[in-house]
């Protein structure tokens, strides 16, 4: 599939695709050198995004990972061999580029079936260079050098003391480099990235329209965390957003809301499907609460999703997320039954 990087504010590109990917182009005097805001899906669209760097005239100094899913950084391997890059990462999503196997296996829940060991949750093995601790700012000097920076923490204009207190973070634009914050839910260590021209990358923190209409489930590890990040993203003054998975829009707000709702549906779906909405799961035995089979069958059965392997994992570790989340908050509890792990409604 093409890639095209198209400007969309100032030395900032975008290209739309499966997987939306970003281009930032430092220009200083004659130079012109680019950071690559994650790398597509497999080997050819490294390749691609090489030669569209060759026809803007940018050398491809940095190619930075917002996280290790394999649609982020597939492309990784491909772009290293043909220019030489830095790669820019955290540490936990480090381990997963270097070792891809893990996501399977985390997905599986041990060593993953052959089905599993696919370029959809396995990319080729590359490796970061480059450390991210966010929040930082991540910069190229006059002879292209990385320089990443420390930043003061960032706060929303007009919050309470209280609010301040927690330290909560927002990028900031109008910086010399890229501004670089936490996105957690979503993956272990996954970032967001505003560039100098207010365009804010925020990489899988939620999922567009027709995603949500098509698939209901959006991976999730963390759904607490996931909630914090979406009010974060409420409160980022940006001049465009991208989200992976969507179009870029002026104003999130719309789309938070839509990716909030359809969690708290979701969950209240499952706390049904353990309170004993047995109509969605036709052939289970009558006892006193459900097993997590039970809930995915159920999930599944609600929103028409049928499972492959790759779905299995995916809609499964996601619901595993919002049980472990539902007990957290003193919805549900589990036991055990017959040496099967049951969830009920906490009474």
């Amino acid at each position: 599939m093409a890639i095209i990087f198209e400007p969309l504010a100032g030395n900032t590109f975008v290209a739309l695709g499966p997987t939306n990917l970003g281009l930032y182009v430092f220009r200083q005097g004659d130079a012109a050198r680019a950071v690559a805001i994650d790398s597509g899906g497999d080997e050819d669209a490294g390749r691609r995004i090489v030669r569209e760097c060759e026809r803007l005239g940018v050398n491809l100094s940095v190619l930075l990972n917002t996280h290790s899913n394999a649609d982020h950084c597939g492309g990784n391997a491909a772009v290293y061999k043909r220019t030489g890059c830095a790669i820019a990462s955290t540490g936990l999503e480090a381990a997963f580029l270097q070792y891809p196997q893990l996501e399977a296996s985390f997905l599986a829940g041990g060593f993953p079936q052959r089905a599993l060991r696919n370029k959809f949750l396995m990319a080729p093995a590359s490796r970061a260079t480059h450390l991210l601790e966010p929040p930082c700012e991540l910069a190229l000097d006059e002879k292209g050098s990385i320089d990443i920076r420390s930043v003061p923490v960032m706060v929303p204009a007009g919050l309470r003391d209280a609010e301040r207190a927690r330290g909560d973070l927002v990028p900031v634009a109008g910086t010399e480099g890229l501004h670089i914050i936490s996105l957690p839910g979503h993956y272990f260590g996954m970032v967001g990235v505003m560039t100098p021209d207010g365009v804010f990358f925020a990489a899988d923190a939620l999922a567009g329209a027709p995603v949500l209409e098509k698939y209901n489930i959006f991976f999730f590890y963390d759904v607490a965390a996931e909630l914090e990040t979406l009010s974060m993203l409420e409160r980022i003054e940006a001049e465009w957003f991208v989200p992976s998975h969507a179009e870029p829009v002026r104003d999130i707000k719309p789309l938070v809301a839509l990716n909030r709702a359809k969690i708290f549906e979701i969950a209240e779906v499952i706390v049904g499907l353990v309170r004993g909405d047995s109509s969605l799961i036709p052939e289970k035995r009558a006892r006193d609460g459900a097993s997590l089979e039970d809930v995915v069958a159920g999930v599944c059965n609600r929103y028409d999703i049928i499972l492959n392997a790759d779905q299995h994992v995916l809609v499964g570790s996601t619901i595993r997320s919002y049980l472990s989340w539902l007990c957290d908050q003193n919805q549900l509890e589990y036991g055990f039954e017959q040496n099967r792990m049951t969830f009920r409604v906490k009474q």
